[in-house]
């Protein structure tokens, strides 16, 4: 059987930005709500690959997750003033981005003639037995509800802590913990009756 998390991890992993200190975080929210377009490269260099990753993982296809970023982005910009610094200012952003996608995949939805998976390999033009478990294993994935389908990535993909996760989603660490355990398990029942 295919571990999960082996083949999630290679569908499109995104690089770990530094963490930042509270007071760098007020500072970039204050520089991006006056529209400092200095702040907003800073934002993308260190957050952008991630943000895509967690986009791509979420929507199933590279463009949805490219038109998420830039949303996400320009939702940033409008509400840099409401940034508390209660979360790290990564976090709080990736809980927007979070949002963005479940109202992408909620207008999907509504239209449902749209495509909401590449069935393309990512980066081989040949087929082989590890992209179809890789294509696979998106679609199993992307039938997962929206909390089971976030939480999965951000951990198994994204290699979040469960406090993180917590604090993106708004629910508790145990909760992370128990979506994971049982989501996992959900994954390799569908996996099994493939």
């Amino acid at each position: 059987m295919l571990s999960a998390s082996v083949a999630a991890a290679q569908i499109l992993p995104g690089a770990p930005p530094q963490a930042a200190s509270p007071a760098e975080d007020r500072r970039l929210a204050a520089e991006c709500a006056m529209g400092d377009s200095a702040a907003f490269e800073r934002i993308y260099r260190t957050h952008g690959e991630r943000m895509k990753s967690i986009a791509f993982n979420q929507l199933g296809n590279i463009s949805d997750a490219e038109d998420a970023v830039q949303e996400t982005l320009l939702k940033v910009h409008r509400a840099a003033t409401s940034y508390s610094g209660e979360a790290s200012f990564g976090t709080w952003m990736y809980r927007i981005l979070i949002n963005t996608c479940y109202d992408a995949l909620r207008r999907r939805k509504r239209r449902p003639e749209e495509s909401p998976i590449d069935d393309s390999p990512l980066e081989r033009p040949t087929s082989s037995v590890d992209d179809a478990k890789r294509i696979t294993l998106r679609k199993l994935i992307g039938s997962l509800t929206e909390q089971r389908r976030s939480v999965f990535t951000l951990f198994e993909i994204e290699g979040l802590s469960h406090a993180e996760i917590a604090s993106i989603l708004g629910i508790t660490e145990g909760n992370s913990k128990w979506i994971l355990f049982s989501t996992r398990k959900q994954l390799q029942e569908m996996w099994k009756s493939r």
